[in-house]
């Protein structure tokens, strides 16, 4: 998707307003940063929860995938997934409606024990995987395999955010598209110098 997209670039400005920290932290892959990205401030605000799931919508029919559902990991893709199920019914002129699903952690211990909530994949329904922050790709690839075991054929993997860690090498065979990067995320000249203090 290109930066000039009106979509990603409105969605850009609210993450960085939103969701990136700056300081010292430690990423659950264990490494250290001096950023962090909490999607959630982002994807569950009613703008950009929205321009999220546009984004998606736009970067499936840009790249002509064909799709039968989204589905991501919890906690991180259950907002996005939700909104893209959302929008994608309220604008059918431009997109065809998309249920999504989310994957569990774990298999529920009672009822029905599924792993996989909401739309119900069966043999060979192609599927788009989304992770909010894809680092070292190792959340993101237990999504896609977890929807492999039910069937699917996994035809992309979107991240909101590549932190540009070894989550595309990670993802290698796989249609991995990232929908802003890093480096686009960090291309301010005030989180750069404010990045430079830190590293002081």
């Amino acid at each position: 998707m290109n930066t000039e997209s009106p979509t990603k670039a409105r969605l850009l400005y609210l993450l960085r307003q939103k969701s990136l920290k700056l300081g010292e932290f430690t990423l659950a892959s264990g490494q250290k940063s001096h950023y962090y990205f909490d999607s959630k401030f982002t994807t569950l605000n009613p703008e950009g929860a929205y321009l999220t799931a546009k984004l998606i919508l736009e970067t499936l029919a840009n790249a002509s995938i064909e799709v039968d559902a989204i589905g991501g990991l919890t906690l991180g893709a259950d907002p996005i997934v939700s909104a893209v199920a959302a929008v994608s019914y309220m604008e059918q002129q431009d997109y065809p409606a998309l249920p999504a699903f989310i994957v569990r952690k774990q298999a529920k211990k009672h009822g029905t024990q599924r792993r996989l909530e909401g739309f119900c994949p069966g043999a060979g329904k192609r599927v788009v995987i989304i992770d909010d922050v894809c680092t070292t790709g190792g959340s993101t690839l237990e999504a896609v395999k977890s929807a492999e075991e039910f069937g699917c054929e996994v035809v992309a993997v979107l991240a909101l955010v590549d932190r540009e860690q070894g989550g595309t090498q990670a993802l290698e065979g796989y249609r991995f598209i990232p929908l802003i990067t890093a480096s686009e995320l960090l291309d301010d000249p005030g989180i750069q110098d404010r990045i430079r203090e830190l590293q002081t």
